[in-house]
């Protein structure tokens, strides 16, 4: 890789004048760059592997949380002995970061602007030059070859009515100039990979695909408060998480609560009722809104749920699913995106715009049999899905990147 192109006018000359103050602060081949100027970047010239740590500027999502994961399973391996205790890794991350971990063997290293898109584009290049790069959530930069790059899925493109312009447009610009430019690409599912193939974003030839891990949900203890808070009775309600979003489809549940023949009554995790209406939508009189729940909540909600409802057009993995069924809760899902093949018989399907096959599924389930038959192959299905496995393939994966990428000095 060579050197970083720089912009011109007023943002390239601060850019430069960063570059160079970083170079002036290296003295020799061993230093270590101090504290200067009220941030840090700390960055031994031997190191190998650096990590793409912006995700921990902002709030969490689903991407943001796979990745956090992945770190702390790698870091995990490291201090069991595993391959990671070999090699030299460096966090990149904001000089505030909001919420990032203490990590045992990774290194944070503090970035002044490691918050901004202007330097992950354009000065992260430079800062993990003498090392393989890794990012795990969406976004690299294209000007950094030795890396590898997790790129979640193509919702942008496969949806992209979902989406603020501003997101959209960025995603459509910057996800493939990262991803594109990388030596090795991973995403959560076949389908997935197809898809990111399909759209130009991702070559297949070198995409590989890492399955999320779902067991985090098994590791916090079950807060039933959510449900007295509700008053809520254990298997005497549906659940289902809330979005205006096109693609998650929730109209469909909606109208099969419409028909008249489901009881019980719909539980939406997220957006509020007025939010739901103001997209148009028409939640079902009866339902709870129990807003954002934490870990312990979510958990006890799905213990205590007579099916989760997951009626998406198109998911690239399909995490709530896999969580409820670790949970011992039936799912009822539209058979769509990644959905059949992450789980396969272990959820009853219904059609993506039959209203009528959601109200026969919901009502399915309360035969003993049938439902018994469902939380047990949900179960033996979702145990496949643990982070461990994720944070193994991980390692072998960067492992074979480490030994053959041979980055700039």
């Amino acid at each position: 890789m060579g050197p970083p192109i720089v912009p011109r006018g007023r943002i390239g000359s601060r850019i430069a004048t960063l570059m160079a103050d970083r170079q002036r602060r290296d003295t020799s081949n061993d230093a270590w760059w101090r504290d200067r100027g009220g941030y840090t970047t700390i960055m031994p010239i031997s190191a190998r592997l650096f990590f793409n740590g912006k995700f921990y500027a902002g709030g969490t999502n689903g991407v943001h949380r796979v990745a956090d994961r992945l770190l702390r399973e790698l870091d995990a391996l490291a201090v069991a002995g595993e391959a990671p205790a070999e090699w030299d890794m460096r966090l990149l991350l904001p000089a505030r970061p909001t919420w990032a971990p203490a990590f045992a063997r990774i290194v944070p290293v503090p970035q002044r602007l490691g918050h901004s898109q202007l330097w992950e584009q354009a000065i992260l290049p430079f800062a993990a030059r003498t090392g393989v790069l890794a990012s795990f959530a969406n976004l690299a930069p294209g000007l950094h070859g030795a890396k590898l790059t997790m790129v979640h899925d193509a919702q942008f493109r496969l949806s992209p009515e979902s989406y603020p312009a501003k997101l959209r447009w960025g995603y459509r610009l910057l996800v493939p100039r990262g991803a594109s430019s990388s030596r090795v690409v991973l995403t959560v599912s076949d389908y997935a990979r197809d898809s990111l193939a399909t759209f130009g974003i991702a070559p297949a030839a070198i995409t590989q695909v890492l399955h999320n891990g779902a067991d985090h949900v098994l590791e916090t203890a079950a807060d039933p408060s959510v449900l007295t808070t509700h008053r809520l009775v254990p298997g005497g309600y549906t659940l289902m998480f809330g979005s205006v979003a096109d693609y998650k489809n929730v109209a469909v549940v909606f109208a099969a609560y419409a028909r008249g023949r489901i009881d019980l009554p719909l539980v939406v995790i997220g957006p509020s009722r007025a939010t739901l209406e103001a997209a148009g939508l028409h939640p079902p009189a009866g339902a709870v809104f129990v807003g954002g729940v934490d870990d312990a909540g979510l958990r006890a909600l799905y213990e205590g749920a007579h099916c989760l409802l997951y009626p998406s057009r198109t998911e690239g993995f399909g995490l709530p699913p896999v969580e409820a069924m670790l949970c011992d809760c039936p799912v009822v899902a539209a058979p769509a995106g990644a959905i059949p093949e992450i789980c396969r018989d272990a959820v009853v399907y219904a059609g993506m715009d039959d209203a009528a096959e959601w109200e026969c599924a919901v009502l399915t389930l309360a035969r003993p049999e049938w439902r018994a038959a469902k939380i047990a192959a949900g179960r033996a299905r979702a145990a496949t899905f643990t982070w461990a496995a994720a944070g193994g393939r991980l390692a072998v994966i960067l492992e074979t990147l480490l030994a053959t990428a041979k980055p700039a000095r």
